[in-house]
């Protein structure tokens, strides 16, 4: 379509647009695009309705979100059965379509006919399938993780994808990539014409586009967080190695203001300090366990679905006065891609109305089911003291008699009552509030931007992350006074821990009165 040496004078003049039905035709991008949010709402009724492995869930989708199952008994496990096949078809189907339309992307980089816009769709459409794959694969985990050679050619699958996204991706971080017009282009013309093999490491001394890393952060993080959930070990080692150590130090951090209030002179002064330090973590806290809960991966998927949308409707739609009508025309080649997505109903037809076991059978191991979560942890019931349930200062001041000096067991009794403190749950809330408005916010300045200029989205991530910290440490400053998170010790708990120390005194050893009978803590 163009020799190197005429990028130049494309880049600055802009060329003629021309249609392309087969990559940007109305059929071929309803039939992808569809097909990536029925996986998508597969995925998600199969969580709301809590129909997946409960190994995937943990404490923040149990407790706070209160994931339960609607059916029980043999109609869930048919139901069950059903979605896991459906998911299958629909996760092996994108990840081959991703494949399969990124390899035409590169031959027409390498042929140089594919318009920088028509590589737009290409991309974003691989990216959209590669997106929505990570979290069915999420879900098929425990069925994967049984068969080996699923896995195996899942992953070799998931590989060969990111590798050809991250290589996709480099065109595309010039400033000038996707601008429709600019002063100096001739009449009739556009950028989003110009050949895409034109951009193929050139930059045009206008630089890379400031949220050009964005994509492969969330690209290569995106697939190396999914990578280390298919592997029980992996999530296992990352929660000791990584998450539990993080948590204990935040915890650490809390201990030391909570001793100072209950041996310090300046009790009130210090309990105000241990709110404020509170402030700090607590947020933290919430947002380390989100993360690690299945609806992250719901939320990945969803802003990936999104963003991806808006690259592909938005320069269609700036695109369609300049083509002409043929790529909203219906044909053979626009029907066809519809007509596929019926294939999942064979699916679920063989399932509803089979009585005979598929060898593909792919329901429960006994294994399986009892297994407890990775994600989650194994908490105690909070231990009564001065006959009431703890606040987090009591129990942080209180030492475990009979544990260990390296005992889980204050750890976890910690998190139970964060998880049951209201103050926690919002902090929950705040981070799914949060990425809400963020995203809603960067999609608007997208579809604003689009065809005009770059964005500057990592500057508005940042700027809302600065609001949500400062408005949650002002938030839980003030209400920590309310909640059994930042209550003060109650007298009953001075007087019960008072008793037990004096208890334990062995005072006919000494012949006097101890002078002090501050009880014995912990750190």
């Amino acid at each position: 379509m163009a020799e190197e040496e005429d990028c130049y004078y494309l880049v600055y003049h802009g060329a003629i647009a021309k249609g392309d039905p087969d990559i940007s035709g109305i059929g071929v991008i309803v039939a992808f695009v569809s097909s990536a949010y029925v996986t998508f709402f597969t995925v998600l009724a199969a969580y709301i309705g809590g129909l997946i492995d409960d190994e995937l869930l943990n404490d923040v989708d149990r407790r706070i979100l209160r994931i339960r199952p609607f059916i029980k008994g043999k109609n869930k496990t048919r139901i069950q059965n059903c979605i896991r096949h459906v998911i299958l078809v629909l996760s092996d189907q994108q990840i081959v379509t991703g494949i399969a339309i990124m390899a035409a992307g590169f031959y027409g980089l390498q042929s140089k006919e594919i318009s920088v816009y028509h590589y737009q769709i290409v991309l974003y459409l691989a990216w959209m399938s590669s997106s929505v794959h990570l979290s069915a694969i999420t879900l098929l985990h425990s069925f994967i993780s049984q068969h080996r050679g699923l896995l195996l050619w899942r992953v070799s699958g998931m590989v060969v994808l990111m590798v050809m996204l991250v290589i996709g991706l480099v065109p595309t971080i010039s400033n000038d990539w996707g601008i429709i017009w600019w002063k100096g282009m001739l009449e009739g013309r556009t950028g989003w014409a110009i050949p895409a093999y034109c951009f193929w490491g050139n930059t045009w001394g206008d630089g890379i586009g400031p949220d050009a890393p964005i994509g492969f952060v969330i690209l290569i993080s995106g697939y190396l967080w999914k990578f280390g959930e298919l592997s029980k070990a992996t999530c296992r080692a990352c929660r000791v190695y990584i998450q539990d150590p993080v948590e204990r130090w935040l915890m650490a951090a809390i201990t030391c203001p909570a001793m100072k209030v209950w041996h310090g002179r300046n009790s009130r002064l210090w309990l105000w300090i241990f709110r404020i330090v509170l402030a700090s973590i607590l947020p933290v806290l919430a947002a380390v366990e989100v993360a690690s809960s299945f609806v992250a991966s719901l939320w990945l998927s969803f802003t990936s679905l999104v963003y991806g949308s808006i690259q592909i409707f938005v320069p269609r739609s700036q695109m369609l006065p300049l083509t002409g009508p043929s790529e909203n025309n219906w044909g053979f080649g626009q029907l066809v891609p519809l007509i596929l997505l019926l294939q999942p109903l064979g699916v679920i037809f063989e399932h509803v109305w089979s009585e005979e076991e598929n060898g593909l059978h792919i329901g429960h191991s006994r294994e399986s089911t009892n297994s407890t979560s990775s994600h989650s942890r194994a908490i105690p019931a909070l231990a009564n003291i001065g006959g009431s349930k703890p606040n987090l200062l009591e129990l942080l001041v209180t030492k475990q008699t009979g544990d260990d000096p390296g005992s889980n067991r204050r750890f976890l009794e910690v998190w139970d009552l964060l998880y049951s403190s209201k103050l926690f749950a919002a902090m929950v809330y705040l981070v799914h509030l949060a990425i809400a408005i963020i995203c809603a916010m960067v999609f608007y300045v997208n579809v604003s931007n689009t065809g005009t200029m770059r964005s500057d989205n990592w500057q508005l991530i940042l700027l809302s992350i600065a609001a949500l910290l400062a408005f949650s440490f002002i938030t839980t400053t003030v209400l920590a006074r309310f909640s059994i998170t930042g209550a003060p010790p109650t007298g009953n708990f001075r007087s019960s821990m008072l008793m037990n120390h004096a208890s334990n005194i062995p005072q006919e050893r000494f012949g006097h009165q101890p002078k002090s009978v501050r009880p014995e803590v912990g750190p």
